[in-house]
């Protein structure tokens, strides 16, 4: 009896520390529509909902605890983009050479359009690790999307960045803009919102010669701000990009094992996994096991992976 009770006390604690460790930290997203994490926060922070897509963790009292009024969207897997569901052109996936019709109108997205269809993205790039990921993806034919950032671990007029930038798009993945600083566009003037994605998109245009007209909100935020949806028209983007399926690598180290249980929790969704060229603790062996584990998880399941271009069945370039 004393083994047994030894040996649940032990399983009741690896299950309490599962729990724990699948919960947010500073600034992790804890809620949204089709957010597939756990919706609770670490200890002294508490889920703040910023919008119908996004809840984040926020420095606050203690957490660990579900917000349940912040993430009543969560299980509603997307269903706001039905309404996008045009049939999309099956060329190929190279996003240095795009045959898709341009968007006629800004729109958030989550998912992609056609089933069993899978969108890998990469946030805050370029990084010291970004050729190591390209080589991964080069490796097991991956076209990925890069939403990459202007001056926050690489800056935009240092040569690397270029050549990464420049790399990304000649190995045909899609180059997305993130904005030059990483500021919250809710909390920006509509005259600062144009000049974060001018000063990113005249880099990018250097480095490619095409502007993008894809972009990622820092936070995934500003989804049904007026101000944020009018400068974002204006400067030309056609698609805001978040996401439904968060690995949460920012705040868990790169767990691979939670990377696989909210991968398998959205099987049958399309989807678009988030990801990030760096995060604290992040080392290139660690990104890399991720990503190969990422990969392998979603062919396994019977998705097909596509370019962001085809995922939305539209240019990704203004």
């Amino acid at each position: 009896m004393k083994t047994l009770s030894l040996v649940f006390a032990g399983l009741a604690s690896l299950s309490l520390v599962n729990i724990t460790y699948a919960c947010g930290g500073a600034w992790a997203q804890c809620g949204g529509t089709g957010f597939q994490g756990e919706a609770c926060c670490t200890s002294g922070y508490t889920c703040v909902k910023q919008n119908e897509w996004y809840s984040q963790c926020q420095p606050g009292s203690s957490g660990g605890s579900n917000n349940n009024n912040n993430n009543n969207n969560n299980n509603n897997n997307n269903n706001n983009n039905n309404n996008n569901n045009n049939s999309n052109n099956n060329n190929n996936n190279n996003g240095g050479s795009s045959n898709y019709p341009k968007g006629s109108n800004l729109q958030f997205y989550t998912q992609c359009k056609k089933p069993m269809t899978w969108a890998m993205t990469y946030d805050d790039g370029p990084t010291e690790f970004a050729d190591a990921i390209l080589d991964l993806l080069k490796q097991k034919n991956i076209k990925a999307t890069f939403f990459v950032l202007g001056n926050m671990y690489m800056n935009i007029n240092s040569p690397d960045w270029s050549r990464l930038v420049k790399r990304m798009y000649n190995e045909g993945h899609v180059v997305g803009s993130h904005t030059f600083s990483h500021n919250d566009l809710t909390q920006l003037s509509y005259q600062q919102i144009i000049d974060e994605m001018k000063k990113l998109e005249d880099g990018v245009y250097k480095a490619i010669g095409k502007k993008p007209a894809f972009m990622r909100p820092p936070y995934g935020s500003g989804n049904g701000n007026q101000n944020v949806m009018n400068a974002l028209k204006a400067a030309g983007y056609t698609a805001a990009i978040n996401w439904n399926v968060d690995p949460m690598d920012y705040s868990n180290g790169g767990d691979i094992n939670y990377a696989k249980q909210v991968i398998n929790q959205a099987k049958g969704k399309p989807i678009i996994t988030l990801n990030h060229l760096k995060y604290s603790g992040a080392t290139k062996d660690g990104i890399i096991a991720l990503a190969k584990a990422e990969i392998d998880t979603m062919l396994a399941n019977g998705y097909t992976p596509v370019t962001m271009e085809e995922c939305l069945g539209m240019s990704a370039y203004q």
